[in-house]
């Protein structure tokens, strides 16, 4: 910061920027305790920003009073702005909208009936293949019967699934119809 403040021409020894930090750091000190003793003065045991203004009055460094004033004011400002941002990111979709509760249950009601449409949609297909794949088996079941395998002659552990059926499953083609 104090780099900052000086032209650009101009180079500060780092024995002189220990030595303003240390002056500024009194100076907070003072200020700290003379804003204390007023506030005691005054039966609080919080200090207050009119508190600080009346210590530095007290001071001899009325001159800075307006400038802390603005400076408190832009403060109070972006808090504020901060504040709101932040309730608006607590908000909902339907709520930044301006929905009303009962609008925003018709809508949820909407969206609840489109998702048990979608969810019945996905059941019946995966019935639908279900159903048609035991078709399937019981065709292959019987053809296998029909040519005399006695049906059942899959890999071990694949009871009751039909020969073709167990053989495509483990990955090698189905054996050649007779």
């Amino acid at each position: 910061m104090i780099k900052d403040l000086l032209p650009p021409d101009m180079r500060c020894a780092n024995d002189t920027v220990e030595m303003v930090i240390a002056c500024c750091t009194e100076f907070i000190q003072l200020l700290s305790s003379e804003s204390n003793e007023v506030a005691t003065r005054e039966g609080r045991s919080i200090i207050h920003p009119d508190h600080v203004m009346r210590a530095l009055t007290e001071l001899g460094f009325q001159d800075f009073v307006g400038e802390v004033n603005a400076t408190l004011h832009t403060f109070k400002e972006e808090t504020k702005t901060a504040h709101s941002r932040k309730a608006d990111l607590r908000k909902t979709g339907a709520e930044q909208a301006g929905l009303t509760e009962e609008e925003q249950i018709a809508l949820q009601q909407q969206m609840f009936a489109a998702a048990r449409a979608q969810s019945m949609t996905t059941s019946e297909v995966a019935a639908s293949m279900t159903a048609s794949y035991d078709r399937m088996a019981m065709a292959a079941a019987a053809a296998a019967a029909a040519a005399g395998g006695g049906g059942g002659g899959g890999a071990p552990g694949q009871a009751g699934i039909a020969p073709g059926l167990a053989a495509g499953a483990a990955g090698a083609p189905p054996p050649p119809e007779q």
